[in-house]
């Protein structure tokens, strides 16, 4: 790890201490969070959005994995009008690192998103990765039906992007771990249709957004 102070502007102002961590795991779910529901839109900023009411303990999870991370201290805006919330770091020293390890500036989808090749090179990484996309831009959907009149449940996991080379990156790594997605609505989704092979992802991949586990929960204690 390496500690970082510079001088942007001499005369003016300086760049805050901060701490710019070494390839890991946490870095690499970070990172898919970012690919998910962040987005570096200037010099100094980024930023995470997420639903201040589904996602509201995911919201301090984020902010602290910031603070391990860079050590810094991320603000925590909410816009009431959009029931959502923006964790939003500031430091140029931790947007330029960014950028530096792959993450796109402005608009995402312009730039070509897709997992960066530091992550695609380590198994661990790309689960943890891939975990913080689905945590972000995915979610568990349970469907309820009844046939001849008996009652059935289904588990479904639904990931979402407007980026073909990013469900590409996903698509790959879930076919590495034996799993079946498909794709869905003009190809801007993945989705795992069968209860076995969501369980098994949650196995392998873990969440840690407690509204996706609050869905599993509620399918296999129902």
């Amino acid at each position: 790890m390496a500690f970082v102070s510079l001088l942007r502007y001499p005369k003016k102002s300086h760049r805050k201490l901060v701490n710019l961590p070494g390839a890991s795991d946490t870095l690499a779910e970070f990172f898919g969070i970012m690919l998910g529901d962040g987005g570096i839109n200037n010099a100094w900023q980024a930023n995470v959005t997420l639903n201040t009411e589904a996602d509201a303990a995911y919201i301090e999870f984020v902010k602290k994995m910031m603070q391990t991370l860079f050590h810094v201290s991320p603000r925590i805006m909410h816009r009431t009008t959009r029931k959502a919330s923006i964790v939003s770091l500031a430091s140029t020293s931790v947007v330029d690192f960014l950028v530096d390890k792959g993450l796109p500036r402005g608009n995402k989808l312009a730039q070509g998103l897709r997992i960066p090749d530091w992550i695609l090179g380590r198994k661990t990484y790309k689960m943890a990765c891939v975990r913080g996309l689905v945590d972000t831009d995915g979610c568990l959907v349970l469907h309820r039906h009844t046939v001849a009149g008996n009652a059935y449940r289904n588990l479904y996991l639904s990931f979402s992007s407007a980026s073909p080379e990013l469900l590409g990156n996903v698509a790959k790594i879930l076919l590495e771990h034996k799993l079946m997605p498909h794709l869905a609505n003009n190809q801007r989704e993945l989705w795992l249709y069968r209860s076995a092979d969501v369980e098994k992802y949650l196995r392998i991949f873990n969440t840690s957004n407690e509204r996706i586990r609050s869905v599993y929960r509620e399918w296999r204690d129902g």
